[in-house]
């Protein structure tokens, strides 16, 4: 039992031996709040196949400084099968751009890796830069190691 002295109670209360429990509530406090953020962040990051692929066919939008407000869908396993049968990196990053713009806006002319040079030559080269910029920097863009084993991509050089 802790008696208080009679006099002025809240001189009583800042005292050093006072002060320095309460550091060390306020310490075990924020140690057990990280605590339960992490294990609710683990618990978030549970794999869920179902989600993934109700996220894999929504369409995502992006508002670009230069481009405006850009759709797009995520790219599937499918379409990285598709991907590899392109011939050169080029074409390739081509169908992948292709492939995403094509979910939101399904009115674009149709490419298959065998003429997927005539979807870069069809764009302006100011919007087609800027597109290509935007993309690249997606995290998951043409990542360097492919889930399915096939011929890996470069993700694009940025200019110095």
């Amino acid at each position: 039992m802790i008696f208080l002295p009679k006099e002025n109670s809240v001189d009583a209360l800042n005292t050093t031996e006072n002060l320095d429990r309460i550091k060390r509530y306020v310490a075990m406090a924020e140690k057990q709040a990280a605590e339960s953020r992490d294990r609710n962040e683990a618990a978030a990051k549970i794999f869920n196949p179902s989600e993934l692929m109700r996220r894999a066919s929504e369409i995502r939008e992006f508002n670009h400084p230069q481009l405006g407000k850009i759709r797009f869908g995520e790219l599937t396993i499918a379409d990285s099968e598709i991907i590899r049968q392109c011939k050169t990196d080029a074409d390739k990053t081509a169908m992948a751009v292709y492939l995403m713009l094509k979910k939101a806006y399904l009115d674009m002319p149709t490419y298959a890796p065998e003429n997927i040079s005539g979807f870069y030559r069809a764009f302006p080269v100011m919007e087609g830069a800027a597109l290509l910029q935007f993309v690249s920097e997606l995290p998951v863009f043409l990542q360097r190691n492919s889930a399915t084993g096939s011929e890996a991509v470069d993700k694009l050089k940025k200019s110095a």
